[in-house]
């Protein structure tokens, strides 16, 4: 069978033209209604403009991280693992926040207004994915982005991951990352991404108290403000530095570069 090349490629021009067009709702705005939609089936409002040089700006007007915000907190998931995934999607995609607030557009000059839709509407579709991603992929993200981080400040030969100490059922109580420390004093660093992580570590660190370990430890957090007080309380009675979350660099350098061996 031979495909009537000539057919299709008629056909395609007129659906494409069919089912991506130009529309001016009654208040004057200008939408363009295309096949993107979100799960619930709403179509993706795409809001078209011109921009003070002349090109022209393509809008969802604030609607995909409304949708977000239905099923998950939109503070929570513009922090961690998935602000740094949203970050990446809009530097690689070209999209932007619209006059820094909630709504993301991509500008483009007029004659490349057929890729720019498609090109929105993916990037839109990525950051709305970044709701699927579960805390399990989440917290795994997490502890690779904290090694990465740890390997730039410290000697990737002083760093021992899940380090077991010689203690009775070492194997219970792992430390994260084991740090060559100052005054050989090693430095025991945590990842707390989860509620369940924060009561992990209270109880390992107790235990190595009670066992009169030597140690110093810091512990980092994927969102402290997502930790309920009563854990973050506990856990601050036996832990010792705390770093809110991997986007605080300045805190996170200070503080591992003072207490790891040189």
């Amino acid at each position: 069978m031979t495909l009537a090349l000539d057919k299709l490629q008629k056909l395609l021009c007129e659906r494409l033209c069919e089912d991506v067009r130009i529309e001016r709702r009654p208040d004057g705005a200008v939408m363009l209604h295309t096949h993107f939609r979100f799960p619930d089936g709403d179509h993706y409002p795409i809001h078209l403009s011109q921009t003070d040089t002349g090109g022209l700006r393509l809008s969802d007007k604030g609607h995909t991280l409304m949708h977000i915000s239905y099923d998950h907190d939109i503070d929570g998931f513009m922090d961690g693992t998935r602000g740094m995934l949203l970050e990446r999607i809009m530097n690689e995609s070209g999209l932007q926040w619209e006059k820094g607030g909630g709504a993301l557009c991509y500008d483009t000059p007029p004659e490349r207004l057929p890729e720019a839709i498609f090109r929105f509407g993916q990037a839109l579709t990525q950051v709305y994915d970044l709701t699927f991603l579960s805390r399990s992929n989440v917290g795994s993200a997490f502890y690779d982005d904290l090694h990465d981080l740890l390997s730039d400040l410290v000697d990737e030969a002083k760093i021992k991951r899940n380090y077991h100490l010689e203690i009775d059922n070492a194997q219970v109580y792992p430390v994260d990352y084991r740090i060559e420390g100052k005054n050989d004093t090693p430095l025991f660093v945590y990842g707390i991404p989860t509620q369940d992580k924060a009561r992990l570590a209270t109880i390992m660190l107790s235990h190595f108290h009670l066992h009169k370990i030597r140690f110093e430890s810091i512990l980092v957090f994927q969102n402290q403000p997502e930790i309920p007080r009563v854990d973050l309380a506990r856990l601050s009675d036996v832990g010792g530095d705390m770093i809110s979350s991997l986007d605080a660099n300045e805190d996170f350098h200070r503080k591992i570069t003072q207490r790891a061996a040189a």
